[in-house]
């Protein structure tokens, strides 16, 4: 069976394809590696003549719909990149490049299309962790966890238990980019893939003191949709009141896809929290 990626994909390479404005595409991230999985957005790159990239940008909205309807389109990083989301959930970043060639790397891109000579290939990096990388995260990430562990008692002290919350989810994050270090891979992947750069003791020492070794997929959804409940109830409300449009195409197709993949997995007992 096809799945919504697969369509999307071959959808996008017949398009660019007869698009005389796009010189290459391929795939990056898990589609490139060939990794992917039913959850995997797409990470897509498109090579443009230089003198149509600005024609393009300010029409790329119009350009992906006719692919696939879309729910959500953002431009990123000064408009070098496209965050957007279909009508089926389906998660796309689109980078945009002009010039006359573009660089990509063996083993991790996979070209979908591409005019004779517009592509240079350099060699996989490998999975090997360098010192100079090694050394460079640990120089990130250590002092800025230590940082947010000493605003702790102004979390406390001023009762803000919301920031406090955020604050331990950022701390989590950054403890968890200093342990990966410790499994000498270079992280690879995007923010949501975490357990297979972590040594097991690593993983299972952090789970055990954030209570997360108790917690069973079939509550770890709950909070996300208690949290959905309170934005269905009160988000529409608020931008009323301030005359911006609420995303309720975003919301329907962010809400089916989870009620639809949740059902799928086995879980659906959670959807309880959206009632």
């Amino acid at each position: 069976m096809m799945t919504m990626q697969t369509r999307f994909i071959d959808a996008l390479v017949a398009k660019a394809a007869t698009d005389p404005r796009i010189r290459a595409v391929w795939l990056a991230g898990s589609f490139g590696k060939g990794i992917a999985d039913r959850w995997s957005d797409i990470d897509a790159h498109l090579l443009i003549d230089p003198t149509a990239l600005d024609e393009f940008r300010e029409s790329v909205e119009a350009w992906l719909s006719e692919i696939r309807p879309l729910v959500l389109l953002r431009l990123m990083f000064d408009g070098q990149m496209v965050n957007a989301m279909t009508d089926e959930a389906l998660r796309l970043d689109l980078w945009l490049h002009s010039g006359e060639s573009a660089q990509v790397t063996e083993g991790q891109t996979r070209v979908l299309f591409a005019e004779k000579g517009v592509l240079t290939w350099q060699p996989d990096p490998g999975g090997a962790l360098t010192q100079e990388a090694a050394a460079a995260e640990l120089q990130r990430a250590i002092p800025e966890f230590w940082r947010c562990i000493a605003m702790l008692p102004v979390a406390v002290g001023r009762d803000e238990k919301l920031v406090g919350a955020a604050g331990n989810f950022l701390i989590v994050l950054l403890l968890t980019d200093a342990l990966s270090v410790g499994s000498g891979r270079r992280k690879d992947r995007g923010v949501k893939a975490l357990n297979g750069f972590l040594l097991p003791e690593y993983r299972q020492t952090v789970e055990d003191a954030t209570f997360l070794s108790k917690l069973t997929l079939e509550e770890l959804p709950r909070l996300h949709l208690r949290l959905a409940r309170i934005m269905q109830a009160h988000g529409p409300v608020i931008c009323e009141q301030w005359n911006v449009a609420y995303p309720w195409a975003l919301e329907q197709t962010a809400l089916r896809y989870v009620t639809q993949e949740l059902r799928s997995l086995g879980i659906a007992s959670a959807l309880e929290e959206l009632q």
